[in-house]
């Protein structure tokens, strides 16, 4: 199978929302009005792979923050779950991109958090000492969402998590308030 990513068409952020809202909790998302907005903004993208049928089977978005990107989602819609898909496409991203890749996963104990990070070792990320409380989009704002930094190709140290950090945080994240 041949993976291809393309550039979202924005009539179409509709399914990627509905994908989004699928495949993350409540907490970690931005309500559609403010997912939408992100679609304006110069550094960000999001790239998506279609089924035969023209559908969209999974989605990546991501920030070009300079010299590092900074993959805010990946999924992989129900129907193509489980098929290596993921994989699959994680591989052809990979291939493309000439900048280090630095992802989020949960910092907990459990069995899904530990799959996930596994499947991100198995494509050559590296999990870091290094996380934080990733702020709340939307609902309960006094949960905490711990996560930890994994990086692609390589280790980072803690000079660039910090400004990693910052970035997201200002950037991405329209907080000054870093935890």
């Amino acid at each position: 199978m041949i993976i291809e990513l393309l550039e979202l068409e924005k009539k179409r952020f509709n399914e990627i929302y509905k994908l989004m809202e699928a495949s993350f909790p409540k907490e970690e998302l931005r309500t559609y009005e403010q997912a939408g907005a992100q679609l304006e903004k110069p550094d960000y993208q999001i790239l998506v792979s279609k089924n035969e049928n023209n559908k969209i089977s999974a989605f990546i978005a991501t920030w070009d923050l300079g010299s590092f990107i900074f993959l805010e989602h990946l999924a992989v819609d129900q129907e193509t779950r489980g098929q290596g898909f993921g994989t699959k496409l994680m591989t052809a991203y990979l291939a493309a991109v000439k900048k280090p890749v630095i992802i989020e996963v949960e910092d907990e104990e459990t069995e899904i958090a530990k799959r996930r990070v596994g499947f991100y070792q198995r494509l050559g990320f590296h999990l870091s000492e290094f996380g934080y409380n990733q702020p709340i989009m939307r609902g309960d704002a006094h949960k905490k969402i711990p996560l930890r930094i994994m990086a692609f190709p390589e280790v980072i140290s803690e000079d660039f998590f910090g400004v990693f950090k910052k970035q997201v945080f200002t950037k991405i994240y329209r907080t000054t308030s870093v935890s």
